[in-house]
């Protein structure tokens, strides 16, 4: 044996390590990638339970807050409405104390000098 055929038999050998060596990585790598999977699984399975209990709720009291908006909005208009009644009321109100005043002074002085209604039906 030469030192030829040496160098041959120790780079055989030194190749099937490194497939064996490459062999064992991969079957690994395959090993881990598989746990990886199971693991965003059960992950993907726990965020939907989370989408679940917590967001659909959550979406829910939104939709409801929307709802109550348009009813706010509408008791809004309402309460604005009324208010403008009750100042042309109070405006209609004191037109007509000014113009009560005017003809209780205009009665008074024909109270005065001549009959009056009021005075004839009590």
């Amino acid at each position: 044996m030469n030192s030829l055929d040496f160098l041959y038999i120790a780079l055989g050998i030194g190749i099937n390590v490194l497939v064996i060596f490459l062999s064992v990585l991969i079957v690994h790598v395959v090993l881990v990638l598989r746990d990886v999977t199971k693991i965003t699984g059960n992950f993907k399975d726990a965020s939907d339970r989370v989408r679940d209990v917590v967001l659909e709720p959550m979406k829910t009291l939104s939709e409801m807050s929307a709802g109550f908006g348009i009813v706010h909005d509408f008791i809004e208009k309402i309460r604005a409405k009324q208010s403008e009644a009750a100042e042309e009321d109070l405006e209609e109100e004191q037109d007509d104390g000014v113009n009560n005043e005017k003809a209780n002074s205009s009665q008074s002085k024909k109270s005065k000098n001549a009959f009056s209604i009021k005075k004839l039906r009590r």
